[in-house]
């Protein structure tokens, strides 16, 4: 991308100014006017770049959450944030008094159930063997009447046969219902007794979980690293949410923090909304760290986000600042990279290896023109590039020209 006029914002207008200096000390030596207030156009190597600042982060973080519990859990200590952790180290801990309290809660309620559970049991089966006795009794009864029913005539008085035979037909209804009644009771006392295991079941689950639960209350590293404390959403100050700390309250499943993988490393930067469109995915970027500034880690701008956001803080505590986020890949990672860890990045919109370069204060802009003087007049030119100190000159000029400096 190469742009007429890079005018950066004021926040980074000297650094770049600086960096543009440091860059290319041949150009003020080569650029040099033969009299005061001139300069002379040379030729030579010259590289558009576009400044932004972002941060270190991971590609790959492994996030530590809040264990499952029936409400918000308290902290009751914390890793520091950033402090290197081994693995099954303990990074946090909750309090667990309420859970305590809960515990036996569960406790007395599987007794109880376990009693209820029981007791069902044994009143059921006693109750089958109850109506087993019946059924049994009704069966003798019916025999009884049957044999009774069926003795010949010749042996017994006609009158008493029509009584006869309404005692069996009324001693087979009663067959006929004890036998139903222990039908229907099995299968409500299963029912029972089933309903009752399952409660009993559920109280143990309960209760199991939240033995679990108390171990869980401290949590350890799955894996060594650099723990990075997670931010308290309730609590925001002027500069955003604070990081959790001992004492704050978070609900199940709320990460607590992250562990980085420091394997692959990327750049978080921030593109200002004045600067839209300045720079495009695929350029190549070089990344210098504040903290080793003469080191150079060579990257790429892998993507520009399309809404702009405001400065705020991630969960993890990976801050953003105000304008559309840029993500940029790194050749490579090496141990001394850490999160967190502010970063200069140097994109580079456009390379000359011999290019026509005047002092960027020998050129007026008038619209969207670019003017010089040369020998007294003004003369149009054509730009490829600007950078804060210099511009790269397409046509007008030659080598050697002299040109005022305004």
């Amino acid at each position: 991308m190469s742009s007429l006029d890079s005018r950066l914002p004021a926040g980074l207008w000297l650094a770049a100014s600086l960096f543009a200096v440091a860059l290319v000390p041949a150009c003020r030596a080569g650029a040099v006017a033969a009299g005061a207030g001139e300069a002379r156009v040379v030729k030579r190597p010259v590289e558009d770049v576009f400044l932004l600042s972002g941060e270190l982060r991971s590609v790959r973080s492994t996030s530590l959450m809040a264990p499952r519990s029936e409400g918000r859990l308290q902290i009751r200590w914390l890793a520091e944030d950033g402090a290197d952790v081994r693995e099954g180290e303990r990074v946090a801990e909750f309090d667990p008094t309420s859970l305590i309290q809960r515990l036996e809660e569960r406790r007395l309620r599987l007794h109880q159930a376990e009693l209820q559970r029981e007791s069902l049991e044994r009143s059921s089966a006693a109750e089958l063997e109850r109506r087993r006795g019946a059924l049994e009794k009704a069966e003798v009864e019916d025999e009884k009447s049957r044999l009774e029913a069926a003795v010949p005539l010749e042996y017994r008085d006609p009158k008493e046969r029509p009584g006869l035979q309404a005692k069996w037909q009324q001693t087979r209804a009663t067959l006929e219902k004890a036998r139903l009644d222990l039908d229907a009771y099995v299968v409500t006392s299963s029912a029972d007794v089933t309903s009752a295991r399952a409660a009993e079941e559920k109280a143990r689950r309960e209760l199991d979980r939240d033995e679990t639960g108390l171990v869980s209350m401290s949590l350890p590293a799955p894996r060594a690293g650099i723990f990075l404390s997670g931010m308290n959403l309730s609590q925001w100050g002027p500069e955003g949410p604070r990081k959790l700390q001992p004492g704050d309250n978070v609900w199940p499943g709320f990460t607590i923090g992250t562990i980085p993988d420091p394997s692959e490393m990327e750049v978080a930067a921030s593109l200002p909304e004045s600067d839209q469109g300045r720079i495009e995915a695929g350029q190549k970027a070089r990344c210098i760290l504040d903290t080793y500034p003469e080191r150079v880690f060579e990257g790429t701008v892998m993507q520009i986000g399309s809404i702009a956001s405001e400065a705020s803080e991630s969960s993890v505590g990976v801050s953003s600042r105000a304008g559309f986020p840029v993500r940029v890949a790194l050749a490579r990672s090496e141990p001394l990279m850490r999160p967190g860890l502010s970063v200069r990045v140097e994109v580079v919109r456009g390379r000359w290896t011999r290019a026509l370069c005047v002092p960027r204060g020998a050129v007026r802009f008038e619209g969207d023109a670019a003017l010089v003087r040369r020998g007294g007049r003004m003369l149009p030119v054509r730009l490829a590039a600007c950078t804060p100190v210099e511009c790269v000159v397409e046509s007008g000029l030659a080598e050697g020209d002299r040109v005022a400096i305004f």
